[in-house]
């Protein structure tokens, strides 16, 4: 679809607070119809100007044609059947893979020597399952609960090897600090988190995006991790189909 082909394009070239109004922009769409520049503009306390220069970074002409594109987008995803919350996000997930980016991971994981897999809280349910499929696949992963045990690796991998983290929010210290190790040792990083620019994907080699609806039950983070188990079953999926003979 253009709106999210137009997002994978141009995503990158926000800073900040454009990435949090974007995402809050995404997030309420269904209420966007009513919302002017000025409003949305308000409710973050920042400038009218922020926001046309916010849409304009993306490629869009002005707020007015963001709004109808991502109508459009939103439309476009109801001709095939009515989407849930949960189909939405695997529908926006696979919209804003970018496939050239999919091939890098691919290929990292072929030519890597080790590959440290990591998640933390429910993260780590997406991590072990890339962690059996990389054990099936023949490749040298490692997994580990313990975060102490996550740094010792991240500090043993070298240039040849690799580390794949899974986050939400990509801030968690257990999260950013062994990928600050691993990059410290010249290994590769992966990242795959929600749908902002965050700590771990700044300094991640490369980063994979899952668009996600934030849930919390007395302060306890419950998200979905649905797309992220949806990227996972891609990489294998087209890993096999890429290096594997069946």
């Amino acid at each position: 679809m253009y709106f999210y082909d137009v997002l994978k394009t141009n995503r990158n070239k926000l800073n900040a607070l454009e990435e949090e109004i974007l995402k809050d922009l995404l997030e309420n769409h269904d209420n966007l119809k009513g919302i002017t520049v000025r409003g949305i503009a308000t409710k973050h306390f920042t400038s009218p100007n922020t926001i046309t220069r916010l849409v304009k970074k993306l490629g869009f002409t002005g707020f007015t044609n963001f709004k109808e594109a991502l109508n459009i987008a939103k439309q476009e995803g109801k001709t095939v059947f009515e989407t849930t919350s949960l189909d939405e996000q695997i529908i926006k997930t696979k919209q804003i893979l970018n496939q050239e980016v999919l091939l890098q991971v691919l290929e990292l994981i072929h030519v890597s020597d080790t590959i440290l897999v990591n998640g933390v809280g429910l993260s780590r349910f997406p991590a072990e399952e890339l962690h059996y499929y990389l054990e099936i696949l023949g490749k040298n992963s490692q997994l580990f609960l313990d975060p102490h045990m996550v740094r010792y690796a991240a500090k043993k991998l070298r240039n040849t090897d690799l580390l794949i983290t899974f986050s939400i929010s990509g801030e968690p210290e257990n999260i950013v600090v062994p990928a600050t190790i691993a990059k410290t040792n010249l290994a590769k990083v992966i990242s795959i988190t929600g749908f902002a620019q965050n700590s771990l994907s700044k300094i991640s080699d490369i980063q994979l995006y899952a668009m996600t609806d934030q849930t919390l039950i007395n302060g306890i983070d419950m998200t979905s991790r649905l797309s992220f188990t949806y990227i996972v079953s891609l990489i294998f999926r087209e890993y096999l189909k890429m290096y594997v003979k069946l």
